[in-house]
């Protein structure tokens, strides 16, 4: 493992922690500070889950790619830039009025730790163009299923984009409070499903082969599942955002489209039930 990824992986523990703490302090002292709950949220929603996904793409994505890594030195360069950035947005909020009084250090840290997102774009961007290498990266995990493989590049990538959507939505909230109770649905669940749950559905869609040795049970399925759980996303977030807030059309796109969605969880929880109860070949 190198020294960035390792760093990304402490990094997450280390903010792991510190919710826990800061979660503590909010049940102990019955405190009703909106700040520090959004601090908390953020503290493990950026500082541990991802940060971690950031430290599990860096190590994986060269292996399944065999391609070289392009540049140790912009991965160091993401991991001070979303370790500051961070840091400088949940501590100030754990003593902030927020949303009415928002200091500008955290303004300015939710911008840095948008660029580092920018940052690591272009990194695996440009591993991903770059020419395979002339002898092959070892691969401790085995082939996996090369059919799942395309398949589950599809979710990385889209999951990317819902990033880079929902992180400068965050940021914008900073700058302009007054839409916040209009759009924050809209950010929490474009981090949430788009980001980090099709995130993990594209890397276990990579690693479940891996593990038992056997093809995935149904690329079908999830192919399926991919455009479902798109389409629910995209949906509810458009009746969120266009909609009048709590009128019948609203209620109505968001029970239909939060069905897409349920349904799309449920045939990746058959389909990986499925691949993880085959024999081993």
């Amino acid at each position: 493992m190198r020294g960035f990824t390792l760093g990304f992986i402490i990094s997450c523990l280390v903010y792991l922690i510190l919710t826990a703490i800061l979660g503590i302090i909010f049940l102990v002292s019955g405190s009703s500070s909106y700040g520090l709950v959004v601090a908390i949220v953020h503290s493990f929603l950026l500082g541990f889950i991802t940060m971690i996904i950031f430290g599990v793409n860096y190590h994986i994505i060269p292996i399944f790619s065999g391609k070289d890594f392009y540049s140790p030195g912009l991965a160091y360069l993401h991991l001070v830039m979303a370790n500051l950035g961070i840091t400088g947005l949940v501590l100030p909020l754990i003593f902030s009025g927020y949303p009415s009084d928002i200091p500008v250090i955290v303004k300015l840290s939710s911008v840095l730790f948008a660029v580092s997102i920018l940052v690591f774009i272009y990194n695996m961007l440009r591993t991903f163009m770059s020419p395979p290498r002339t002898t092959p990266i070892y691969n401790p995990f085995g082939q996996g299923d090369k059919d799942a493989d395309k398949m589950a590049i599809r979710f990385t990538g889209i999951s990317i984009v819902y990033l880079l959507i929902g992180c400068p939505l965050g940021v914008m909230f900073l700058f302009l409070p007054h839409y916040i109770p209009y759009l924050r649905p809209v950010h929490a669940h474009i981090n949430l499903i788009g980001f980090v749950s099709i995130m993990i559905f594209g890397v276990s869609y990579h690693m479940f082969p891996r593990f038992t040795g056997s093809p995935i049970y149904s690329v079908p399925i999830g192919r399926l599942q991919f455009y479902l759980a798109n389409l629910g996303l995209i949906g509810m977030a458009l009746s969120w955002w266009v909609f009048e807030k709590e009128s019948n059309v609203q209620h109505i796109g968001l029970l239909t489209f939060g069905a897409v969605e349920a349904v799309a969880a449920v045939l990746y929880i058959y389909n990986s039930w499925k691949t993880l109860n085959q024999r081993y070949v």
